[in-house]
């Protein structure tokens, strides 16, 4: 019924790139055919229509094709709900583990194993995402609603232990079957013009999560009642909140449409080109500096809570409010570069540096506390400028993650597959180290005296290594 194709139908007749592209477009409707059980009409021998793949990768306009918008949706509120998840235990997570016995050292542990576990699992990414997106998001949601089960328990089996592990628990496949899966499904889905802003969608929408789980945890704080052994209080509540999230998103996740890899290059490369799976300078710089960024929120982000309210006297309320402001404030100034920058086609390095060297400036605002003792306007003065230093430092240091992803996965799909599938890895093992390693020291300095000038200091020391460069 198919004539047979060949390699050497290809090979044989290569005299130039055009001809070699040709043929493998050849190969991939052929192959396409066979899977979908298309067939020649045997009077007229009529070639069915091509596959809608093939039309893809004809086509010029592709380049401005969006992924299917009900499963970005469905990715962006996995994004919004996991950074939701993470920064809603940020508030009570030190008073939390004080409560059963654990150090300030131990709270940071607990909070930077929320993420820092999905780096055990981001080298199988490339493994789990191969064939199908659903399978590793529905194994992602259940460990997810798992582990804040345990969250809740910690008060009944009285262990710090017990946190540490439902954190873990809940992030250990985020590396793999979250970040990784999002940078995949972007560039195997979406056309080129469009994955910048694709990327940029993405950063926003975790900042707009890790701005509302504060604010949820301020509401959940005033919510309290036992039932048996079992305690909902403003400690465990999270734990049980987001529980019921998880199992709701598990839910939708089987009625979402499993999206058609349309600009996924399936060809392997031969072994010689397999090189060009290791990544260059510019790779190496775009993930140093997504690290670097990521990190200084990770250190903002834990500090804030425990410098807020030991140094200004703040309550857990105002916090949170605080730090909900905060994000809100750097997502919505993302969202407008975002915009800018889509209609402007402006280049991602002339984004990410300024950027970094803003958070480096920015950050000279986090230092030197005065005491509440202090007369009341130097203190107001005082914390005025912690508030302006600190929403500048998270919108800098979101638009260099964001666009420095851009420029990584970028130049990775310039050189090859292999590159790519290993750059959507590297970016979110970048993320889960620096946002382990930030929040462990965020957590640890803040709280000991003077702890907070450190921690400001890691970010304004990491933003400039990352500029030494240049």
């Amino acid at each position: 019924i198919y004539p047979r194709i060949t390699m050497a139908t290809v090979t044989t007749t290569v005299l130039g790139s055009q001809v070699a592209h040709d043929g493998l477009q050849v190969l991939e409707l052929h192959g396409a055919a066979l899977a979908e059980g298309a067939a020649r009409s045997p009077a007229s021998g009529a070639a069915t229509a091509p596959t809608p793949r093939l039309v893809h990768l004809q086509d010029k306009d592709a380049e401005d094709q969006c992924m299917p918008w009900s499963f970005e949706l469905y990715l962006l509120m996995v994004q919004f709900f996991f950074m939701s998840n993470y920064t809603v235990v940020l508030p009570t997570a030190h008073e939390y583990m004080l409560s059963l016995g654990g150090s300030s050292w131990l709270a940071g542990c607990m909070v930077a194993v929320g993420i820092g576990a999905g780096m055990l699992t981001s080298p199988l990414a490339s493994w789990m995402i191969k064939r199908a997106y659903k399978p590793p998001l529905c194994a992602l949601m259940v460990l997810a609603f798992a582990g804040n089960v345990m969250y809740g328990l910690g008060q009944v089996v009285r262990s710090p232990w017990l946190l540490i592990f439902g954190q873990a628990t809940k992030s250990m496949l985020w590396g793999s079957c979250g970040a990784a899966l999002g940078s995949h499904a972007i560039y195997s889905c979406a056309g080129k013009k469009t994955r910048s802003s694709s990327m940029a969608l993405r950063g926003n929408f975790q900042f707009l999560g890790m701005g509302v789980g504060p604010l949820l945890g301020a509401i959940l704080t005033k919510i309290s009642f036992s039932i048996g052994l079992l305690n909902l209080d403003e400690y465990t509540n999270p734990g049980w909140f987001f529980s019921l999230v998880w199992l709701a998103m598990l839910v939708w996740l089987f009625l979402a449409p499993e999206p058609a890899r349309l600009f996924e290059d399936k060809v392997v490369p031969p072994t010689s080109d397999r090189l060009g799976a290791m990544p260059d300078s510019k790779i190496s710089w775009g993930l140093w500096s997504i690290m670097v960024s990521t990190g200084a929120v990770a250190v903002w982000e834990v500090s804030a809570t425990i410098l807020t309210q030991q140094y200004f006297g703040w309550s857990v309320m105002r916090c949170c409010l605080f730090i909900s402001a905060m994000f809100m404030f750097s997502m919505a100034s993302g969202e407008v570069l975002r915009i800018t920058a889509s209609r402007q086609s402006a280049v991602e390095a002339n984004i990410v540096l300024p950027s970094l060297a803003g958070l480096a400036l920015f950050s000279l605002m986090l230092y030197w506390y005065l005491p509440v003792s202090a007369p009341e306007g130097l203190v107001v003065g005082n914390q005025i400028i912690y508030v302006i230093g600190s929403a500048l430092v998270l919108t800098c240091a979101n638009a260099a993650r964001t666009y420095s992803s851009a420029i990584a996965l970028r130049q990775a799909a310039a050189r090859s597959k292999a590159c790519k599938d290993a750059t959507c890895i590297g970016v979110s093992f970048s993320m889960a180290i620096g946002r382990s390693l930030g929040a462990f020291l965020g957590m640890g300095l803040a709280a000991r005296p003077g702890g907070s000038n450190f921690a400001a200091g890691c970010i304004t020391g990491l933003s400039l290594l990352v500029l030494l460069p240049f």
